[in-house]
Formats: structure tokens, C-alpha cells, sequence
């Protein structure tokens, strides 16, 4: 009977951290951003719903249906890169109502002024990006 105790005290300590990771929406962008500027794939596509759905300003005009068509926007993405990057969200606004937030911020640099909107729902596994739209301006 202790050992079960040990175990289920284990359990809910790994369940604690693991959920607290990602706690709220804003945290999980920030999880994400470090993801995209430290160029790690893996994580940013991760990070997706299945049924997510993007928009990119410069890689396609239409709509991206699905995690593995955004998985392959982002290894062009990805392939292309050979350093680090450091983009800033400037103007963070997070939305949050139950399992549901919407993220918006800017990104300036010297060629245009990036727009972002995020998208995330929060199921069994934490929360998942289930749009992106990007657009510059």
C-alpha cells in the first residue's frame, strides 16, 4: 500500500510540472517563441493541433490545412536558416476565455511590421496552436 502511495505521489508530482509548464496560453507562446528562435522544428510543429490551420505571409497564398502541411512550411522554414533568431513579440495581447485563447502581437523590423494571431486550444495534452495567421505589412 506505501509503495502505491510512493507511486501515486510521484505521478501527480510529474503531472504537476508537466501541466504548470504550460499553465496558461501565454505561456505555451512563450514555450513556442523560444522553439522558433532557437530554430528547434521539432517543438514549433509540436506545438500544432492536427486540424490546425495557417496562414504564411511569403511561403503560400492560401490557407495551410493541417499540422503536417504547416510541419512542411516550417522545415523550409527551418532548412533555410542557419543561425538562431530573435524575434520579438512587441504589443502581446492574450485573449483568454476557458480552454480557448487568441495571441496577438506585432514584430517590427526594418523591412515591414509582422502581424501575428495565434489561435490556441487547451485539450488532454496541453495547449495546441490550432491557427496561425502571419501577415506583413
Amino acid at each position: 500500500m506505501r509503495r502505491i502511495a510512493v507511486v501515486v505521489a510521484l505521478l501527480l508530482l510529474a503531472f504537476g510540472c508537466a501541466s504548470s509548464r504550460h499553465g496558461d496560453a501565454a505561456g505555451a507562446m512563450r514555450d513556442w517563441m523560444d522553439a522558433l528562435n532557437a530554430l528547434d522544428e521539432a517543438r514549433v510543429v509540436a506545438a500544432f493541433a492536427e486540424d490546425a490551420t495557417a496562414f504564411f505571409p511569403v511561403a503560400k497564398a492560401e490557407r495551410v490545412d493541417g499540422r503536417e502541411a504547416i510541419a512542411a512550411i516550417f522545415h523550409q522554414y527551418f532548412a533555410g536558416s542557419t543561425k538562431t533568431t530573435n524575434i520579438v513579440p512587441e504589443e502581446l495581447r492574450v485573449q483568454q476565455s476557458g480552454d480557448i485563447a487568441v495571441i496577438t502581437f506585432n514584430v517590427h523590423n526594418p523591412s515591414a511590421v509582422s502581424r501575428r494571431t495565434f489561435i490556441w486550444r487547451r485539450d488532454a495534452r496541453g495547449w495546441r496552436i490550432v491557427h496561425m495567421h502571419a501577415s506583413n505589412k
